[in-house]
């Protein structure tokens, strides 16, 4: 490096261009003023917005960075190294005698570097967001500028030059790394690997891994913490997403205290628009109701639908105590009523002082029984009692989009339009589906059958309303079915429930261990049970459990003749259904301290990590180009990533933290890609000149570099478009 300072010293002075342009300034100041006016008006959201960009400006930085510094140790001039873009605000450049500091270079002015000055001014911009890197001769969408300077960026040999530009990538995955690695030493809490559920007739189901299982590592690999063997739940979730049908190796830790090893193959899900592999865990939750739910609206709504309080820790259902979060799912899931009481254990408001008592309430909430149970392989695993499957029922519409509430916003404020707020479907909330097209009374499985076989064509419906005089009548309608935004599944825009409130039977069903199929018409009113009169199917459940392993009668009236017919009822699952909350709960995911006990240890955690962003990113990017694998509207780009880190910065420092390593770790991924524009394809075309000894012609050059970035932007503008529709949709 010393030849090449003596070689600065002997340089004529060089003009070099400007950088500031009016329209530059003047829009940049603008925003800067803009944005410095909300953000006194609106503080917390302010700080939120400052994180984001902050954050994702140094990561920008950190690749720019590494493009500089190998720049400089290769032997290239760099003109230019800035923290931030558009107009510079300050430029420092070490001259021979003393400094040169620019505040808001004139529009136009251009710089001498006489010889003894740095060759480098360092640079400061108005817009946060990132940096860049000017070299010497380097152009990013086309050839390097030829030219006679040996430090030119062209002329230096094309090893180096590889290594300018692999550099920013190394140095996102390198500082992702770092991060992480300081995370484990100083602490992080991340979802446990726990399982807090275990999907029926999945592999781990098969495997008899159940809710409450602690697993411990994972091909055989862990992380050691406080003596103690564990993982993180991400690293059971990429062990099944990366087997590509390789058997994983998971040692568990039951409840009891027991230990094994266990084997088993990921799947693919039935019904799953995507290729990915899953062995059927889900991750585990505590029975704390969130306490970093602070927005007083959100509060007050978590309130008005379920009754509940931020902090709120649920201790017994109907009476009876559920200790852990699988008790309360399996207590839950035996409870056939139209609603259920929690009580929970509260302090409200909440109080940092530990002599403030917190109190017992009961809570009443609604409960559901879903048309269709959580299994594994058979997407249609059908609820039914005894094969009995009562009405299907409409529980939900879909909300009208934020898009369309613009819309109809804009109509009625600026064009004083009458709007009227008709749903696109006409169903109702709690209307009984009678029949769709030509089949009366169907079954759940049936009703996507017809959804899927008519998309994009009207579908008839008819349903039964009450009406203003409280008679129920029937309705005939007529709904589109649809794909629907950024998905591949045909929807009508409604949610299908069972009527549990009536005993009228759909249609009866061939099921697994039932016996014969009962000879009970559709549309038919159970009377009695066991002689035993009943309203609901809420009641004909509780007496079918009640009587299991007993043979009962079944009385029932059709078209108002009476009829009857008996049942066995089998000891071994004598309802085929699960009852759970209609009200979503937004309980704390159960979370460990990860904490490294040396530095050692903190770096192998730190390495893993970003290897395992970095495999995940190459096999979801593998997954885009496969026949039934991930569609495009799955990605997000830009607007979705700054949207949840947006949403993570709600969350401590640490999970912040940590996102940006995963982001930092998928611009490394990304930039890799050989494609034009980007560092891998920039490495490409070197090593094309390495091979043939001479550089791509610019003829070549050109037109490849533009299809590039064609690419390059549509593919953007398509993940953005898919990003967009989702935060509207």
């Amino acid at each position: 490096m010393s030849d090449q300072n003596e070689q600065v010293q002997q340089e004529s002075p060089t003009p070099q261009p400007p950088q500031n342009s009016g329209r530059q300034l003047i829009l940049s100041t603008a925003i800067a003023v803009a944005a410095i006016v909300w953000g006194v008006k609106n503080p917390a959201v302010a700080m939120r917005i400052i994180a984001v960009v902050l954050g994702f400006g140094g990561i920008i930085m950190i690749h720019e960075f590494g493009h500089f510094i190998v720049a400089k140790l290769g032997g290239i001039r760099v003109e230019a190294f800035s923290i931030g873009m558009g107009p510079v605000v300050m430029g420092i450049r070490k001259l021979k005698k003393g400094w040169r500091i620019r505040l808001l270079p004139k529009i136009g002015e251009e710089q001498v570097v006489e010889a003894g000055d740095n060759e480098t001014e360092y640079q400061i911009a108005m817009l946060p967001i990132g940096g860049f890197v000017r070299m010497l001769g380097q152009s990013d969408t086309g050839a390097a500028e030829a030219g006679d300077d040996p430090r030119s960026y062209a002329n230096r040999p094309v090893w180096i030059r590889i290594c300018v530009v692999s550099a920013g990538v190394v140095f996102n995955a390198v500082g992702a790394m770092i991060l992480f690695m300081a995370l484990y030493m100083n602490g992080i809490d991340l979802p446990a690997g726990v399982v807090g559920h275990v999907a029926k007739n999945s592999p781990a189901y098969d495997a008899g891994i159940k809710a409450g299982d602690r697993i411990i590592g994972v091909n055989g690999d862990s992380f050691t913490m406080n003596g103690e063997q564990c993982v993180d739940f991400e690293t059971i979730f990429q062990a099944a997403l990366l087997s590509s049908g390789e058997p994983v190796s998971y040692l568990v830790a039951r409840t009891d205290g027991t230990q094994e090893e266990i084997q088993l193959i990921p799947e693919r899900p039935a019904g799953s628009e995507k290729s990915l592999l899953f062995s059927g865990i889900s991750k585990a939750n505590t029975l704390e109701v969130s306490p970093l739910i602070k927005d007083p609206n959100e509060i007050d709504k978590l309130y008005v639908y379920s009754g509940l309080r931020p902090g709120d820790i649920v201790k017994a259902v109907d009476g009876q105590a559920v200790p852990t979060p699988w008790d309360f799912e399996e207590t839950l899931g035996r409870v056939f009523a139209s609603e259920i009481e929690l009580t929970v254990s509260r302090q409200w408001p909440p109080s940092d002082d530990p002599a403030t008592a917190r109190t017992m309430e009961a809570v009443t909430l609604p409960m559901v029984v879903a048309p269709m149970l959580d299994n594994f392989r058979d997407e249609f695993d059908l609820t039914h009692f005894c094969s009995m499957v009562p009405r299907l029922r409409v529980d939900g519409i879909a909300e009208p989009s934020k898009f369309k509430l613009l819309v109809n916003w804009i109509k009625r404020t600026i064009f004083r339009q009458e709007v009227t707020p008709v749903d696109e479907t006409f169903l109702r909330v709690g209307d009984i589906l009678v029949k769709v097209a030509d089949v009366e009374y169907p079954n759940f499985k049936q009703l996507r059958d017809l959804t899927n076989e008519y998309k994009d064509k009207h579908l008839p419906l008819t349903v039964l309303r009450m009406n203003s005089a409280g008679v129920d009548e029937e309705v005939n309608l007529t709904v589109y079915p649809k794909n629907g935004v950024g998905s591949k599944r045909t929807t009508i825009g409604f949610g299908a429930g069972l009527d549990m409130e009536s005993p009228v039977v759909a249609q009866v069903i061939s099921a697994p261990g039932q016996g014969a199929i009962l000879d009970i018409p559709a549309g038919a009113t159970i009377v009695a049970v066991d002689g035993q009169p009943v309203s609901s199917f809420y009641e004909i459940a509780a007496l079918l459990v009640k009587n299991k392993g007993q043979r009962v009668s079944i009385d029932y009236r059709h078209n108002n003749e009476a009829g009857g017919t008996a049942v066995e009822i089998p000891d071994f699952e004598p309802v085929h259904a699960q009852a759970s909350l209609a009200a979503f709960i937004p309980f704390t995911e159960w979370t460990r301290n990860f904490e490294a006990a040396t530095p050692l240890e903190a770096v192998r955690m730190g390495v893993r990590k970003v290897w395992q962003f970095i495999v995940g990113n190459y096999v979801t990017l593998g997954q885009l180009f496969k026949r039934d694998g991930i569609p495009m509207s799955a990605l997000s780009g830009p607007v979705g990533i700054i949207s949840m880190t947006y949403q993570v910065t709600e969350a401590s420092v640490s999970r912040y933290l940590y996102f940006l390593g995963l982001i930092s770790s998928c611009l490394a991924v990304m930039n890799l890609l050989p494609l034009p524009v980007l560092d891998g394809g920039h490495i490409v075309l070197l090593i094309i000149e390495k091979i043939t000894g001479k550089p791509v012609h610019e003829k070549v050059l050109a037109p490849v570099m533009y299809v590039g970035l064609a690419l390059i932007l549509g593919l953007v503008l398509t993940i953005t478009y898919f990003d967009v529709i989702r935060l509207l949709f």
